[in-house]
């Protein structure tokens, strides 16, 4: 089981993602300087700002380009796209329903857990969904 990271952590992580995709969209220093300003009621640096403040900096910058790569034996390649991991995510939910052991087969049943152990910010961090599906399988390996 994958260990939940510490808020600090969680803080680090976001604000070296930051970085790599300012640098990855060009952003310029003063355009990135307003960006976190207009986040945080006029904190410019990113230590100075909260790991929500942090994340919807992010999500901007992704909106603006910025693609989440992994580092692999071979160089980097892009993470597994969202939408096949969101996908495994309700096919995993689906088979421990059709197994008895979740209640609920419903969108918002599956968004609540998903939540509770990926954040409420789930669907856009590739890392949340990574972790939601090794404890989906684990769960199923369980009770199977």
């Amino acid at each position: 089981m994958p260990i939940k990271e510490t808020t600090a952590q969680r803080k680090a992580r976001l604000i070296r993602l930051i970085h790599i995709a300012k640098s990855q969209i060009k952003m310029s220093e003063s355009e990135y300087r307003t960006l976190l300003a207009n986040v945080s009621q006029g904190k410019t640096g990113s230590k100075l700002l909260n790991a929500a403040q942090l994340e919807t900096v992010l999500r901007h910058m992704k909106s603006q380009g910025f693609r989440v790569a992994v580092a692999t034996a071979g160089g980097k390649e892009p993470m597994q796209d969202q939408t096949a991991q969101q996908n495994k995510i309700r096919a995993l939910w689906l088979q421990l329903h059709d197994m008895g052991v979740v209640r609920s087969p419903a969108e918002s049943a599956l968004n609540a857990y998903c939540v509770k152990y990926g954040g409420e910010d789930w669907q856009a961090d590739v890392y949340a969904m990574r972790t939601i599906i090794e404890r989906l399988k684990k769960w199923l390996a369980r009770v199977e």
